[in-house]
């Protein structure tokens, strides 16, 4: 759905005549001689904090550096700042940083204050603002934030700035009255997005939601209630034409005692998904998209605890291209589980289980890749927070290590266990010793060497089985892998 960006001819010869003469002024390597992927140590990191659902404070739990660092000399800070509505003039936000490497932090970030009072002798208007969250040198690695609760339960990981953001959910009929979409740029350009849906009814023109400019260090607001009509079913497309922004959901309405809950970004679109993190219950639903213009034919392969299995049969699921729709996944049969999906062009999906609000979702991550980390988890008062692992490919052994927000009188706690191949495995986890009743702690998921791929997501839940939130576990990386690098006309494709 992009516009094609065209290379300048200038740009075009000026780059040809660099690569000829670089091939004139030395030999052309051997292949013997090729240059090796390389390891390069992150050092920095960036993502963005929608606003707090309801406006007024909100709560980021961060953790940043690698596993293990507390305490120890590492470089580079890890600092909020402030996002205001795009011209909105607002009084100076003071930066927050961090408390310190690999230690958990629950930062307070305020409402904005605007600069002029509403009126004669009356306070400045408090308005809901975004973070952006930056982190340098060691502090970059394996860092982690999310948009959490006062007493430190996560509900949204704060995303990566990006040109092509994906989202599926349910739509108006199916209890999200409101639908509303934040974009937040970090950058110190201006960014230009357009937004397309595609509903159960198909495409829905863009309208109004075409060429929206996003102002440097702002965040912008988009109700996509309108656009959505009196669909069942929501797909969004979020891209950019220049510039990134992040971009999140929020859903909620009449339906469900007006509670807004924050509807996840969804993997973009391929030929083969993997959603870890479904909890067991026996009202799980199963929200999928095809964007292309070609029909899908699926194949769902359910994996749990007992093993694989079909839940819709042997035969492809048939979708017609430019479609969305949602299947119930009651054949799960009320068991945890990863969902893998296979298709013929590219699909992205989501899954929605009962909870709070319109309810709780979990979306298509890729296998860890050194570690994962989940910031905000509470253990007490009701709420019990579970690893879900999967291991599609292959078994696995995974180290899990708890971090306490309250590193005074806690140290690290960590076990390891195995995941059979072709399984699902679900591990209550809860603060180390030590740490205060009912104090936040982080888990750190780090798959050991030998193991297979693994998918992970932490579920929280509300006494015997409510779900009070989900988090798909991603890749917290301490290093990047940097191909080869040699001469090749690819240097200058857009």
């Amino acid at each position: 759905m992009r516009a094609i960006q065209l290379v300048p001819a200038g740009v075009v010869l000026l780059a040809l005549g660099a690569i000829g003469a670089a091939s004139l002024d030395r030999p052309t390597a051997s292949p013997n001689l090729a240059a090796v992927t390389r390891q390069a140590t992150v050092t920095a990191a960036t993502r963005a904090c929608p606003p707090p659902l309801g406006g007024g404070t909100g709560t980021i739990a961060l953790i940043a550096g690698p596993p293990g660092s507390a305490g120890s000399g590492v470089s580079g800070q890890a600092v909020l700042t402030s996002l205001p509505p795009a011209g909105v003039q607002l009084q100076p936000a003071a930066a927050i940083r961090a408390n310190g490497p690999g230690v958990l932090s629950l930062l307070t970030v305020p409402a904005g204050s605007s600069a002029a009072p509403k009126g004669k002798g009356s306070n400045p208007a408090s308005v809901p603002t975004g973070w952006s969250v930056t982190a340098t040198g060691t502090m970059a690695q394996a860092m982690e934030a999310e948009v959490a609760s006062s007493s430190g339960l996560a509900s949204l990981r704060c995303g990566e700035p990006g040109s092509d953001i994906w989202f599926i959910g349910p739509g108006q009929q199916n209890g999200a009255a409101q639908i509303q979409l934040q974009l937040l740029n970090i950058d110190a350009l201006a960014a230009t997005v357009n937004v397309s849906l595609i509903t159960d009814a198909g495409p829905v023109q863009a309208g109004s939601d075409t060429g929206i400019t996003v102002p440097p260090h702002e965040t912008m607001t988009e109700s996509l209630s309108p656009a959505a009509g009196s669909s069942s079913v929501v797909a969004i497309e979020v891209d950019t034409s220049s510039g990134r922004v992040a971009a999140d959901v929020s859903e909620g309405g009449s339906a469900h005692g007006n509670t807004t809950t924050w509807l996840p970004s969804a993997a973009e679109p391929s030929t083969q998904l993997v959603i870890p993190g479904v909890p067991p219950s026996s009202k799980a639903e199963l929200f999928l998209t095809v964007p292309g213009t070609a029909d899908a034919k699926l194949n769902v392969l359910a994996i749990t605890p007992q093993g694989q299995y079909r839940p819709f049969g042997a035969q492809p699921v048939d979708l017609p291209g430019q479609s969305a729709s949602s299947m119930a996944l009651t054949p799960l049969g009320g068991a945890a589980a990863a969902i893998e999906i296979t298709a013929n062009v590219p699909v992205t999906a989501t899954v929605l289980v009962p909870g709070s609000g319109v309810g709780a979702f979990t979306t298509a991550t890729g296998p860890i890749s050194e570690q994962a980390v989940v910031a905000g988890n509470i253990s007490g008062s009701g709420l019990t927070p579970s690893l879900v692992l999967s291991a599609p490919a292959g078994s696995a052994r995974v180290r899990l290590t708890e971090i306490s927000a309250n590193t005074g009188s806690a140290s690290p706690a960590s076990q390891v266990v195995s995941v059979r191949a072709g399984r699902t495995l679900m591990v209550p986890v809860k603060a180390p010793p030590g740490a205060k009743a009912g104090a936040p702690f982080a888990v750190v998921i780090t798959p050991l060497p030998g193991s297979g791929p693994l998918y992970a997501a932490r579920v929280e839940t509300q006494g015997q089985s409510a779900v009070a939130g989900i988090i798909p576990a991603a890749s917290a990386l301490t290093t990047i892998s940097l191909p080869p690098v040699r001469d090749s006309y690819d240097a200058i494709a857009p």
